[in-house]
């Protein structure tokens, strides 16, 4: 796990065995990089630019930084989700999910990759 290439500061998504983390986070809070791990399904620390992923599978992880600008599309679809948070750290507003679209020979859509995005209010 790669932590510099996560945003400054922005929303923390975690999936855990045990437990889901959705919170308002800056880089230099996080828990240790121990403790993240633990139990750890997937992380993503996103802003408004940028999205760190994490994700822990049987036999690999992977571990990718999704720009706007690192995705090849020929288009974007945008989808708004409208969010509460948790009933210890609510975190009420809503955020995007901008999936990356592209186009085959054939004119057949595929959605090769999306990111979460922060949506300020």
């Amino acid at each position: 796990m790669n932590l510099c290439n996560a945003p400054d500061s922005g929303i923390m998504y975690a999936l855990y065995t045990d437990r889901v983390i959705y919170e308002i986070y800056r880089k230099e809070q996080l828990p240790s990089e121990d403790e993240l791990m633990k139990n750890l399904l997937e992380l993503h620390l996103f802003d408004t630019e940028k999205e760190y992923r994490y994700i822990k599978m049987r036999d690999c992880e992977v571990e990718t930084c999704v720009t706007d600008e690192l995705i090849p599309h020929d288009d974007s679809y945008i989808e708004c989700i409208y969010t509460t948070g948790s009933k210890t750290t609510p975190v009420y507003g809503r955020i995007e999910v901008i999936n990356y679209i592209c186009y085959d020979e054939n004119d057949l859509m595929k959605i090769p990759d999306y990111r979460l995005k922060e949506v300020k209010a």
